[in-house]
Formats: structure tokens, C-alpha cells, sequence
């Protein structure tokens, strides 16, 4: 069964615009549901503040740059530094980043971590997706804004 994306504005900082993806119909985009699901679990409580605190420093101070994530095959995670957690996403740019959901990567390989993994694989969908559109003009970026056809499919 096919899953429909929008990817939508999140949250804007002075050097970085996030966004966030939801999956049509659903009613709560994929980072809300991301910090929900941790934010009463005391296991979790310093991942959570320290996924909070690299947002909050990149919006503000540094903009996305590439050394503030965790390579994910074609997409992306925060924290880099060591956590139980895991939020994916997708840097597009020094300005633009689009956060998914994430979990617990209980292993090596987030491949046999079952919470994290399907999130894992949404957002390296939706990095390919982003540069198809991108390669045919269906999707554009302008400074911190991207516009166009926001939506993509997975499994």
C-alpha cells in the first residue's frame, strides 16, 4: 500500500528553514509525532534535548552545514554525537532542512533497529524523490524557500 508525503513548513530560524513531512490524512506531521512519542520517556529525555539543542544551533547560529548531521545513506540524522535516537531528515542546502521522524537505533545497523528503520527508509524516499523533482523542475529552491510539487510516495 502506497503512503502519500506533503512536505511542509516546520519551523523558521534566521539561518535555516525547517520543514517536516505528513503523511496525508494523517493530522500530525512526522517531528511532532517524533517528540510526542519520546517526551515522557525519562530514558530518552537527554536525546531529546540534545536533538532540540542542534536544531535550535543550527536555525540560529550556523545554518545547516554538512558537519551538523549523520551521513544516512542519501539522507541524514541528528544528533551527531552520540544518542539512542535518532530523527532523520533530509539537508537540502546551507538554508533548508526537512525533518522526519526517527526512534531508537538499537543496533549497529540501523537496518536491524526496528523502531528507527522505517523512518530510516521514508526519508531516504523522499531524498530520492527531492532530486528527481529537482532534475525535472518540478520542484524549485530559492534561498530558504522550496516550492512546487511537495508530495511523494513510499511503500
Amino acid at each position: 500500500m502506497k503512503r502519500c508525503f506533503e512536505i511542509k513548513a516546520y519551523i523558521s530560524f534566521e539561518k535555516t528553514q525547517f520543514y517536516t513531512i505528513e503523511e496525508v490524512g494523517k493530522g500530525i506531521n512526522e517531528t511532532d509525532e517524533f517528540f510526542i512519542r519520546f517526551k515522557d520517556n525519562p530514558d530518552y529525555q537527554k536525546d531529546i534535548a540534545t536533538i532540540k539543542y542542534w536544531i535550535q544551533k543550527i536555525g540560529k547560529e550556523s545554518g545547516a552545514l554538512e558537519r551538523h548531521f549523520r551521513p544516512e545513506k542519501s539522507a541524514e540524522a541528528i544528533p551527531i554525537t552520540i544518542s539512542k535516537l535518532r530523527l532523520y531528515c533530509y539537508r537540502l542546502s546551507d538554508k533548508i532542512v526537512i525533518l522526519g521522524n526517527g526512534g531508537i537505533k538499537s543496533s549497529q545497523k540501523v537496518q536491524d533497529s526496528p523502531d528507527a528503520f522505517p523512518h530510516f527508509e521514508v526519508m531516504n524516499t523522499l531524498a530520492f524523490a527531492i532530486q528527481m523533482k529537482l532534475e525535472s523542475g518540478q520542484i524549485e529552491i530559492t534561498s530558504n524557500h522550496i516550492s512546487g510539487d511537495l508530495t511523494f510516495f513510499t511503500k
